[in-house]
């Protein structure tokens, strides 16, 4: 009896009969008020925690009036439901396929994306996905299985993959982690759930400094942002990799004090979305001026190309491929100073 039990119960634990996923041409997608269809508008796809859902995502971020105002086209899809009857995103080993389903939510997703795209007049080079938890596990999934697709990927309070041997991703891509150094249950140094350790916070942003040919972030705060209601003051410090492979580039935002829930400012999500439009899929072709490969010309490219001044041979700050770095190149990024056209 107890070996038929055993049989049934493995049963229960491995069937996918639980994995029910909403259609991608079900999911809602909410458009701006000034959306044209003839005009290419961006697209942000918010990915809930672990038990969470679409619904919530909204409500826990409070993503989408500042999407509208921005005039982004926004989505935020529901995970499979496992046997406990919580919502999950199957992203790394660690988090949070508990159950071993092995459903393929990346391929989901992307045919999701797909979907809005056989609909809505999307921005190719201009496609987001944000997540929390559990979604900023699946974020930096999404990043390392499709880097030819995704523009940017902002995990809060996630982490990639521990093995840095998992993620393959073919070619370089912007990724934003933000996390909370008093998180209890995701830790901001890594941790793990079960057997399956994930990394912290900096070993994320380390990983992906390598993988996307960055120098290695810097320990210099560039910047700061009230981006945690619960916490008071302005404190999150920004920190970026500089001299990115063009198409790529790593930011980690350390919110000193907040734990693993966020209740996010309106100056935070002007910052998201404001670094979202800032990091489109333009190449180094279309941007050569762009130096620290955050796809926006500015101070951060004229420290970099005044820290390389006057250096011969192959250096990310020689613009125009002289083989020096001098006034031409000085030039050339003036001229192109701002965003990246994409």
């Amino acid at each position: 009896m107890k070996w038929c039990c055993s049989l049934l119960l493995a049963g229960l634990f491995t069937t996918s009969s639980w994995a029910v996923l909403t259609p991608v041409d079900d999911v809602p997608v909410r458009t701006p008020a000034n959306y044209d269809p003839m005009v290419p508008s961006p697209l942000v796809i918010a990915l809930h925690g672990y038990t969470g859902n679409g619904n919530e995502t909204n409500g826990l971020l409070g993503l989408w009036p500042e999407a509208e105002a921005r005039g982004f086209l926004y989505a935020s899809p529901t995970g499979s439901t496992d046997l406990w009857g919580s919502n999950y995103w199957n992203a790394t080993h660690a988090c949070c396929d508990f159950l071993g389903e092995n459903i393929d939510h990346i391929g989901y997703l992307m045919d999701l994306v797909a979907s809005i795209q056989s609909r809505y007049n999307v921005d190719s080079s201009h496609i987001h996905f944000i997540g929390h938890s559990n979604g900023g596990f699946m974020c930096h999934a999404l990043a390392c299985a499709r880097p030819d697709v995704i523009a940017s990927a902002t995990s809060i309070a996630g982490a990639v993959w521990n093995d840095p041997a998992q993620c393959a991703a073919e070619q370089p891509v912007h990724v934003l982690q933000v996390h909370g150094t008093s998180d209890d249950t995701v830790l901001y140094s890594g941790g793990s759930f079960g057997s399956s350790q994930y990394p912290g916070a900096q070993a994320t942003v380390d990983q992906w400094a390598q993988q996307n040919g960055c120098q290695p972030m810097g320990t210099q705060v560039l910047d700061t942002i009230d981006f945690d209601g619960y916490v008071g003051g302005s404190e999150t410090d920004v920190y970026r990799s500089s001299a990115c492979d063009s198409g790529g580039s790593v930011e980690l935002w350390k919110c000193n004090g907040s734990g693993h829930g966020f209740s996010v400012t309106a100056a935070g999500k002007a910052a998201v979305f404001s670094y979202m439009l800032e990091h489109s899929k333009s190449t180094v072709s279309d941007c050569p001026a762009d130096i620290t490969g955050d796809q926006v010309i500015d101070i951060h490219d004229l420290l970099l190309l005044l820290e390389q001044w006057g250096i011969a041979g192959d250096t990310t700050s020689d613009i125009d491929a002289s083989g020096m770095v001098d006034v031409d190149d000085l030039l050339l990024l003036i001229i192109a100073w701002g965003p990246c056209s994409s």
